[in-house]
C-alpha cells in the first residue's frame, strides 16, 4: 500500500472516530436537558400545589377558627359525664314541677346502637315510664324540650287512664313511656392546635358567622301556657245532663264550680307559699296573712254551702272537690293556725262570718249559719282585751241564737189552710185548722204579727218570720 493510501485511511479512521466522539456528547447533552425538562415540571407542579395551598390557606384559617369558637357552644348545649348524672336529678325536679309521677327510669345500653368507629358524640337514652293527667305530662314535656342542655323525645307511647279510675281520683290520670335522648360530648385526641397568626384580629372579623353558628346550635324554647280552656283529649268529654239520683247542679255546672275552686285553691297555696319564703319583709308577712285568711275563709264558706245544699254529687267532680280543695284546704288552714299567734281570727275574718251567717239566716239555712261558726268556735276565746272583736263575737253568737230560734220555729207544724182581709174588719188567717187574727198564739213564744195577701208575718222568741204562701 502506497504511502498517500495508508494516509487517507488514517484520516478516515480519525475522523470517524471524532463523530463517535461527538455524537456521544451530543447523546450525552440529551438526557441531561431531558432530565432538566422533567425537573422543571416537577417545579412547575410544586408551584402549582404551593399556590392551591396558599390559597386555600385563609379558607382553612377561617374555617378552623369558627369551628374552634363553636365548639364551647357544643359544649353548653350537650352534656359531659358529670353533666349525664346530673340528668337524672334534673328529670325528678321536672316530676316535682310538673306533678307527675315517674314510676320508672334507667338508662339504655349504648352498646346495642354503638359503632367500631370512634365518634365525638356519644348517644345517651333514657326510658321512662310516667303517670299524670295530660296538662301534668304535656308540662313535664316542655321542660324536658327546654332544658338548657339538647334533649329531645324521639318515641312517646301515651295510654289513657281508665273511666274507673276518673271517678276514683277525680282525673284522668293516663300513663306514659318515652325515651329522652342526648348527645354526649367527647371530642377525639388528635395533632396539637397550629397558632394561627393574628388570632384574635381574624376572630373580630368572623364574629357575625360565629354568633351565626352558636345561634344554629342554641337550644330553641318555647313558652307553654298550660290548659287555658283546652280539655282533656284523652278523656270522654260526654257527660250526664244531671248525676243520677240527684236534685243538685247540672253535671256541666258542677265541674265548672269545682274548677273553679280548684282554681283559688292554688292561689291560696301560692299566699301560703310566698309567706312561708325565706327572707319576706314583716309589712309584707302582714299583708299576705290577711290575704291568705280572707282567701281561706271565703273558700270554707263556699265549701259549706256546696255541702248544705248537696251541689255536688257528680262522682268525678265530688272526688276532684275532695282530693284538690277541701282536704288541701284543711290541712292549709290546721298550718296556717300553728304559724299564727295565739289571738284568734282577726275583725276582717269575723265580719266575714257574720255577714255569711245573716245571708245564711235570711235565706232559711239556720244550720248553715250554725256551720259557719263552728268553724272558728274554738278560737273565739282567744280574743282579750279586744273591745271592736269582742263585739264581733257578741254579734257572732246572735246570729247563732237566731240561727237556732230559726231550726226550732222550722220545726214547728204550721198548716195555713187561708186567709181573709175585709174592709173594715180585722184580717183572719186558718192556722192548722183554727182561725186565728193578728196578736193571738199559735204554740209556745210562736205570735201572729201581722197578716197579709199572700203572706203571714209571725214573731217567734223576738225574730219576725215571715211564712209566703
Amino acid at each position: 500500500m502506497s504511502k498517500d493510501r495508508r494516509l487517507l485511511v488514517g484520516l478516515a479512521a480519525l475522523a470517524a472516530l471524532v463523530l463517535g466522539g461527538l455524537g456521544f456528547l451530543v447523546w450525552s447533552e440529551y438526557g441531561t436537558i431531558e432530565a432538566a425538562r422533567l425537573d422543571v415540571e416537577t417545579v412547575r407542579t410544586q408551584l402549582g400545589v404551593g399556590r392551591k395551598l396558599i390559597a386555600g390557606t385563609a379558607e382553612l384559617e377561617r374555617d378552623v377558627i369558627v369551628l374552634r369558637e363553636t365548639e364551647q357552644a357544643i359544649k353548653e348545649i350537650l352534656p359531659d359525664d358529670k353533666d349525664l348524672n346530673e340528668l337524672i336529678r334534673d328529670l325528678q325536679a321536672f316530676e316535682r314541677s310538673s306533678e307527675v309521677q315517674i314510676t320508672s327510669i334507667k338508662k339504655k345500653d349504648p352498646s346495642l346502637a354503638r359503632r367500631k368507629e370512634a365518634e365525638a358524640f356519644e348517644k345517651a337514652t333514657y326510658e321512662l315510664v310516667l303517670e299524670g293527667d295530660a296538662f301534668e305530662v304535656l308540662t313535664f314535656l316542655d321542660l324536658v324540650e327546654g332544658h338548657r342542655r339538647f334533649l329531645r323525645i324521639p318515641t312517646i307511647h301515651w295510654t289513657a287512664g281508665g273511666e274507673h279510675a276518673l271517678e276514683r281520683d277525680g282525673r284522668a290520670v293516663h300513663t306514659v313511656k318515652l325515651e329522652i335522648e342526648t348527645f354526649v360530648y367527647k371530642p377525639q385526641s388528635g395533632p396539637v392546635l397550629v397558632k394561627i397568626d393574628g388570632y384574635a384580629r381574624k376572630r373580630e372579623l368572623l364574629l357575625g358567622e360565629i354568633a351565626h353558628h352558636r345561634e344554629a346550635l342554641a337550644v330553641e324554647h318555647f313558652d307553654y301556657r298550660g290548659q287555658r280552656g283546652r280539655r282533656d283529649p284523652w278523656v270522654d268529654p260526654r257527660v250526664p245532663r244531671t248525676a243520677e239520683g240527684s236534685s243538685g247542679l247540672p253535671v256541666a255546672e258542677q265541674i265548672e264550680c269545682v274548677d273553679a275552686l280548684v282554681v283559688r285553691a292554688a292561689a291560696a297555696r301560692a299566699l301560703w307559699t310566698a309567706l312561708e319564703r325565706q327572707g319576706t319583709l314583716y309589712v309584707e308577712q302582714v299583708r299576705l296573712r290577711a290575704e291568705l285568711e280572707s282567701a281561706l275563709t271565703t273558700l270554707e264558706d263556699d265549701l259549706r254551702k256546696l255541702a248544705a245544699e248537696g251541689a255536688i254529687s257528680y262522682p268525678i267532680a265530688e272526688t276532684r272537690l275532695r282530693r284538690e280543695v277541701s282536704e288541701p284546704m284543711a290541712a292549709l288552714r290546721a298550718s296556717f293556725r300553728a304559724t299564727s299567734a295565739p289571738t284568734g281570727p282577726p275583725a276582717e275574718t269575723l265580719r266575714a262570718l257574720l255577714a255569711s251567717m245573716h245571708a245564711s239566716i235570711e235565706e232559711g239555712k239556720p244550720k248553715l249559719a250554725l256551720q259557719t261558726l263552728a268553724g272558728v268556735e274554738s278560737e273565739l276565746a282567744l280574743v282579750r282585751e279586744d273591745p271592736l272583736r269582742q263585739g264581733l263575737i257578741d254579734s257572732l253568737r246572735a246570729a247563732a241564737e237566731d240561727a237556732r230560734a230559726l231550726i226550732d220555729f222550722q220545726s214547728i207544724e204550721l198548716r195555713i189552710s187561708g186567709i181573709a182581709i175585709q174592709d173594715g174588719a180585722p184580717p183572719v188567717a186558718v192556722i192548722n185548722g183554727r182561725a186565728l187574727g193578728e196578736g193571738d198564739v199559735v204554740a209556745t213564744d210562736l205570735v201572729v204579727g201581722s197578716i197579709r195577701s199572700g203572706e203571714i208575718e209571725f214573731i217567734f222568741r223576738g225574730l219576725v218570720l215571715v211564712s209566703r204562701f
